[in-house]
């Protein structure tokens, strides 16, 4: 009867059975490296009823195999740890177990055999006060069977001293025994029980694969990272007037999330949002004008209502009508004096110096109106009268007898546009970037937890009261990502000191439109209050 289990091996099995359970859980949800360290210690830790533990990982510096001292924590004590490496070979216990792979279960390192090849540095115990005893380390495989790591458990307090008495629950007395004196780790440590080395074994290879696992999801994540990075570079090169414009709105948008989840009151009291839903509000705020790189680069840059060259084409045609209608009154001038009409005469000379003075300051005033506003502006009734005080047909022809306007039809259309520098047509083909950032984002393969993307990309410019674009969304069909994104995409829009098209508005002069726009139900009212009450425009600009 003496060789079957107690009552308390019994539960004690079963506890350790019901934690290997639980960590293979936790394992497969964790993907922080860091955590999965800690998760991995604890769950080992408390299986063996060890007191201290730590980790190491097989790596390369330089070329050289080293162990990296990873990870670290001792129950009784809270002891300072830094993170170190050192040659990976036979002289270390971690080193001999990650070269062999082998299983090392030492009751009493201090009494090691000087015939093994490794020794163990009484050093660390010398400088803290700690006495390291019974040792079990323990090889971390891949699924490729490679060695990764190591996990060192130190110091076992499952002792008859430190017998499970609390059956029903499960409680190990050895969990809550703190090593504090010598006479401690003397009379409450003890070997490592034989059936820990196979169960370790089990817990290190999962934990290995574990650790792999979110070492390639991690690395997936930095491909995505450069990816999308490689995007927003593409999208300045074809837009170098709105550069660092995806950066501030993807930092503005992540701050308004945050600013969100921490309100407790109001609207979105009860919003909350993980790590995943700040990464992807964040993605999509770096490509949400990825389309653009589809577009003429030149609508990008029109810094007024007319482009550049246009421009100067139209000051240099009224010049040019200025030469001949001086030059049709002088005709009607001398013809009058020919014919002794010195008072017609007179009057073709004043004709003429009003009309050139009237043409003159038409270039001034056409000057003004080519300026773009971030507000609207109707300029159509001040248009209308340059026309009407355009010199008469008969004296604007051009050189070929034909008659010059002073203005053509689209330069009349271009110059009356309300706000901003882009006619009609203009916008219309600006808008189509939506439809190609679309169109781009949707053929990534996102991951579940950022498959909103897209759907955030396409609607960041719908308005809720159904004057957005491309769609006219109203109210709830807009998701509350993309009014996040809206909010921090028109607050640079007004507040950028980069666009050619118009000068930065002061600050008080981009929250009185801001406001205006949530009053008039564009804008999610209680977005913007969110966004000027904690600042979320502060974050811009890196730190």
């Amino acid at each position: 009867m003496s060789d079957l289990p107690s009552l308390s091996e019994l539960v004690d099995s079963y506890e350790d059975q019901r934690i290997l359970v639980e960590i293979g859980k936790d394992l497969i949800t964790e993907r922080d490296p860091e955590n999965l360290l800690g998760l991995i210690l604890d769950a080992c830790r408390r299986i063996t009823g060890a007191d201290a533990g730590s980790i190491f990982l097989c790596e390369s510096d330089e070329g050289i195999p080293v162990l990296r001292f990873a990870y670290s924590h001792t129950f009784s004590r809270d002891l300072e740890y830094k993170s170190f490496k050192m040659p990976r070979d036979e002289s270390s216990i971690a080193g001999y177990v990650s070269l062999t792979g082998t299983v090392l279960n030492i009751p009493d390192v201090y009494e090691l055999d000087q015939s093994r090849p490794f020794r163990f540095n009484r050093g660390y115990d010398l400088y803290s006060g700690y006495r390291t005893k019974s040792v079990l380390v323990v090889p971390m495989r891949d699924h490729h069977d490679a060695v990764i790591g190591v996990i060192q458990l130190l110091n076992s307090k499952e002792t008859r001293e430190a017998e499970r008495t609390e059956v029903t629950t499960g409680r190990a007395v050895a969990d809550e025994l703190r090593l504090e004196t010598p006479e401690d780790f003397e009379t409450k440590v003890g070997p490592f029980k034989r059936r820990y080395e196979s169960l370790m074994e089990a817990v290190a290879n999962q934990a290995a694969i574990a650790l792999d696992n979110a070492r390639m999801i991690k690395s997936i994540e930095l491909q995505f990272e450069s990816f999308v990075r490689a995007s927003v570079a593409a999208i300045e090169s074809q837009d170098p007037a709105t550069s660092g414009h995806s950066e501030r709105v993807a930092r503005m948008s992540s701050s308004l999330m945050r600013a969100v989840d921490a309100e407790k009151d109001g609207v979105y009291g009860r919003c909350s949002f993980d790590k995943a839903a700040l990464l992807e509000i964040e993605y999509a705020g770096l490509l949400h004008d990825y389309g653009k790189v589809y577009l003429d680069p030149r609508v990008f840059t029109k810094a007024k209502k007319l482009y550049e060259y246009d421009f100067a084409y139209l000051v240099l045609r009224i010049k040019y009508l200025i030469r001949t209608t001086e030059l049709g009154y002088a005709k009607q001038g001398l013809e009058a004096l020919g014919r002794g009409r010195a008072e017609e005469a007179a009057q073709a000379e004043s004709r003429a110096a009003e009309a050139s003075r009237s043409l003159l300051e038409a270039i001034e005033l056409l000057t003004i109106i080519n300026e773009p506003t971030a507000t609207p502006i109707d300029r159509s009734g001040e248009i209308g009268r340059l026309l009407a005080a355009a010199p008469p047909p008969g004296l604007s022809l051009d050189i070929d007898g034909s008659p010059l306007p002073m203005l053509t039809e689209k330069e009349r259309r271009d110059l009356e546009t309300r706000r901003g520098s882009l006619n009609r047509e203009e916008y219309e083909l600006i808008k189509k970037h939506v439809e190609f950032t679309v169109n781009f984002v949707e053929r990534i393969p996102w991951p579940p937890e950022l498959a909103n993307i897209p759907e955030y990309c396409a609607k960041h410019h719908e308005m809720l009261d159904g004057s957005g674009y491309p769609k006219g969304l109203r109210g709830d069909r807009i998701p509350l990502q993309a009014r996040m994104l809206a909010v921090a995409d028109v607050y640079d829009a007004l507040s950028a000191r980069d666009r050619p098209y118009k000068k930065a508005l002061v600050f008080e002069e981009v929250r009185r439109i801001m406001d205006e726009e949530a009053s008039r139900g564009r804008l999610d009212h209680e977005l913007v209050r969110v966004f000027f009450a904690r600042r979320c425009f502060a974050d811009a600009d890196p730190a």
